[in-house]
Formats: C-alpha cells, structure tokens, sequence
C-alpha cells in the first residue's frame, strides 16, 4: 500500500474528527460570564480528548515514519483504530454535559482504552512487518504499561467516583506532553 495516500486518509478523518468534537459545542444561552460557567466542563472535556487526539495523531505519524511496508493487516488496525476514534465526539459531548454520572464516564474511558490498545497492536504489527527497525524507534508515546495501568485504575474507580475519566485522560495527555517535550 502506498504510504503517502495511506497517511493522508488518515489525516483527513482525524482532522474530521477534531472538527465534529468542536461543534458539539452548544451556543451559550447569554452572552454574560455566567454563561461562561456553563460550558467550563464540556470545554475542559474538549480540550482534554482535542489534546489527546492530536498528541496521537503525532505519534501515529512518528510511528509510520521509518516504516516501508504497510500490510493489509496494520491497515485494518488502522481502521479499527480510527472508527473507535469517531466516538470521540460522541463521549466527549457526553461525558462534558454530564462529568458526574457513571454511564458516560465508563464509556469514555472504555473508548480510550481500546483505542490505546489497538493503537499498540497496530505498533507491534508493523514492528513485526518492518523487522529490520527497533522496537524503540517504532515506539514514540507513552509506554503501553503507563496507559493500562491509569485506564485499568480508572476502570475500577469510575464505579466509586465517576469523574474519574476525565482526570485519567487529563493524566494521560499530561503523560503524552511531557513525553513529547523529553524527546
């Protein structure tokens, strides 16, 4: 598969997706301060997933740098990849109007989950099909162990305290910065 149009699919859903986030946004009923308030939540669930989708996104493209061949296998993790992504709007308009309720909290983390988890299959799908290259090269986000184990402890704590997603995710995007600035 040719690389460069494989890239720009890609590109072009996750840019689709980041748009779709942002107009879930609902129009503030005044047009004083208090309205302000209003929207403090779902913008911080915004800007938490509009940051984590962009900090992967950048990773992906670290990820498919160096490598020469794209299998129809690491192509379909790609897809799967980038359906479970769709559902960002989704849960993030969801979890922003109701940040203290279970169901959407649980989803959140959920869609999160599975999509680090195949983020990671699709790493080690192309490490095995670009063999020549080092794991270490492959890999340019947080490490796999960190990610399970803050969405696993989420898991768990969403059922005593629901907020629980957004600040696993928040952690994780903080994770994914400071990451991004050591290299």
């Amino acid at each position: 598969m040719n690389k460069e149009r494989f890239l720009a699919f890609t590109d072009a859903i996750i840019a689709i997706i980041a748009t779709i986030m942002v107009l879930e946004f609902k129009t503030p009923k005044t047009g004083d301060v208090s309205a302000l308030r209003e929207i403090a939540i779902p913008f911080a669930a915004y800007t938490i997933s509009f940051f984590m989708v962009l900090t992967v996104w950048y990773n992906h493209h670290q990820l498919y740098r160096d490598v020469r061949t794209i299998t129809r296998r690491a192509y379909l993790y790609n897809i799967i990849w980038l359906f479970i992504m769709s559902f960002f709007p989704f849960t993030t308009a969801w979890v922003g109007s109701y940040p203290t309720q279970f169901l959407p909290e649980l989803i959140y983390i959920l869609i999160v989950s599975a999509w680090a988890g195949v983020f990671h299959v699709m790493e080690w799908e192309l490490h095995k099909e670009n063999h020549e290259m080092m794991r270490a090269e492959l890999t340019h986000s947080v490490d796999s162990w960190r990610i399970f184990g803050i969405n696993f402890a989420a898991l768990v704590i969403v059922w005593f305290w629901p907020p629980i997603g957004l600040v696993s995710i928040a952690l994780l995007g903080i994770l994914a910065v400071v990451q991004f600035f050591r290299k």
